[in-house]
């Protein structure tokens, strides 16, 4: 525990800075502003990474073999975004005074995302890769969900998960204030790691061989196990849901 407090203390730190900025945040300019629109070629798999300050980030998968990046600029405001062989990295770089920015994105679901955020949702259907997402303050929300492994550090938002756990893993989901809601299917083996420090964890009635039980931790396994679940919220419930 004390680790994971240790990381999401060095998460909050590394945002400080742009919280600052947010807070200066101006009303947007009622003529139009302009539209940064991208269409990067992903013909093998791709690694994009996202950074974002304040705006909603939606991720959706397509069948066409690229990556398709929308986003209107605000007043001191501006996106920008580099290319290096198969890794795409988009960020937004700001002022003093820091708009709304809101991204859609259609990408291959083989694509490896990285999501940074400070104000506002992230939304992921259907993708198929590794999976990383650091936030601030906004739900998360992953729906349709095949990706190999998942890392998900909130800060304070709900984060969540309906998917399978198709990969090795690890499918880590932490929010500091805020639940953890996952849905899995009935017929999903897995190990589970559950820590919920103020509220209560809700197993939605999967039935675990547990290693260790308590009141606000658990530690156990479903059918024959498999890969590893490791849910934390410290000031949030855990449940469980099946389909």
């Amino acid at each position: 525990m004390e680790v994971i407090a240790r990381r999401m203390a060095r998460l909050a730190l590394s945002l400080t800075p742009m919280i600052a900025a947010v807070a200066f945040s101006g009303a947007s300019c009622a003529e139009a502003l302009p539209r940064f629109n991208r269409t990067y070629p992903a013909a093998a798999p791709t690694h994009l990474s996202l950074a974002n300050v304040n705006g909603d980030v939606t991720v959706t998968t397509s069948n066409k073999r690229e990556i398709v990046v929308s986003a209107i600029d605000g007043p001191s405001i501006s996106v920008q975004d580099r290319v290096a062989g198969n890794s795409v990295e988009i960020w937004v770089r700001h002022g003093l005074r820091v708009g709304r920015v809101n991204f859609e994105v259609s990408l291959p679901a083989d694509t490896a995302l990285h999501l940074k955020n400070i104000m506002g949702k992230i939304s992921v259907r259907g993708l198929a890769a590794d999976l990383n997402v650091d936030a601030l303050n906004g739900d998360v929300r992953l729906i349709d969900l095949r990706s190999p492994s998942v890392d998900v550090r909130v800060i304070s938002g709900d984060v969540f998960f309906d998917g399978e756990l198709s990969g090795e893993g690890p499918f880590c989901l932490q929010s500091v204030r805020g639940d953890i809601d996952v849905t899995l299917p009935a017929s999903t083996a897995f190990s589970l790691s559950a820590r919920a420090l103020k509220e209560h964890i809700n197993l939605g009635g999967f039935a675990f061989n547990f290693s260790s039980q308590q009141s606000k931790a658990i530690t156990g396994w479903h059918s024959k196990g498999g890969p590893r679940m490791n849910l934390t919220a410290y000031d949030g419930r855990i449940i469980l849901h099946k389909k």
